[in-house]
């Protein structure tokens, strides 16, 4: 108190020099308390650090890392297949063609002794997620398709249009049908879809996403015939082809999802009177911070 009004004294007299005086001592002083706090902040931020990071967990780091697992920067699902259609799969692996067909495409013949056109294919997912994927709300799932398709134009209460329909693990997200899709030339398809609340959590092995294509419909004949039934002497057939992520004709055939950082779900619980899991390591580690962080009284002035 005898201290500040002194200041107060002065500063009637000299103001300026007054407030240069008073900085200089607390300039003094921090440089006075510094040279004994510094061992205390180098360790703090690494204190604090491993404060931060305890939350995060080796599936999250790896999964911004592996370019086969989707994340905001890796949200194109690619499809990849063999030539005869019997294996097709879905990958965010951009470079993930092995085992493809270098056609880039694959194509399902129906001939011989068959009269129609009959196909039920799905592309599943090469690989599980390793956590849930979360899809933005507001935004839109686009899918691509490039497809060429051969088949009679003659109808029949048999016939089924070509019908694509796309899955989350069993749950059917959409399906829709092309009933007037041009024959024997390559047609690239393109929709979009909203999001909505059964299509934004994509959940591991039981919710990804898999893709169903079917058709049935007459085929031709030799002569370019409709396949007519039991009297038909020549040999039917038409096909079904899809063009995979690796084609040369330039159709795409990809899904782009939203993909949105993973909501923090909280979950309130009832604290157990022996603590939570891991608490103790927290709580530790947060006392440890404050006691490099704040510095001892008895410290702030040097020894004599």
């Amino acid at each position: 108190m005898q201290q500040w009004l002194r200041i107060r004294d002065q500063s009637r007299n000299n103001p300026r020099n007054v407030i240069s005086s008073y900085f200089s001592r607390i300039t003094s002083n921090w440089t006075i308390s510094l040279r004994y706090l510094m061992p205390r902040s180098i360790l703090a931020p690494i204190v604090l650090t491993l404060l931060c990071t305890s939350s995060l967990t080796p599936t999250t780091l790896a999964q911004g890392l592996d370019p086969e697992q989707p994340s905001p920067i890796n949200n194109l699902l690619h499809f990849w297949g063999n030539e005869e259609l019997s294996d097709c799969w879905e990958s965010f692996d951009g470079d993930g063609s092995g085992g493809s067909a270098d056609q880039g495409y694959g194509e399902e013949v129906d001939g011989g002794d068959a009269e129609r056109l009959e196909v039920d294919v799905t592309c599943r997912m090469k690989y599980d997620f390793d956590e849930n994927v979360y899809l933005k709300a507001g935004m839109r799932i686009t899918l691509e398709f490039g497809l060429r398709i051969d088949h009679a134009e003659a109808e029949s209460e048999e016939d089924e249009d070509l019908t694509i329909t796309l899955m989350k693990g069993s749950e059917v997200v959409d399906s829709r049908s092309f009933p007037d899709i041009a024959t024997d030339e390559d047609i690239q398809l393109k929709w979009e879809l909203d999001i909505t609340e059964n299509s934004t959590w994509w959940n591991t092995s039981e919710g990804e996403p898999s893709v169903r294509f079917q058709i049935s419909k007459a085929g031709w004949d030799a002569s370019g015939t409709p396949c007519s039934g039991p009297l038909q002497m020549l040999k039917c057939g038409g096909f079904f082809r899809i063009y995979y992520s690796n084609n040369q004709e330039g159709i795409r055939t990809q899904i782009l999802f939203p993909i949105g950082e993973t909501p923090e779900v909280i979950i309130e619980e009832e604290p157990e009177e022996k603590g939570l899991p891991g608490f103790g390591l927290i709580t530790g580690l947060s006392a440890m911070a404050m006691a490099v962080i704040a510095p001892r009284r008895g410290l702030q002035t040097p020894r004599q």
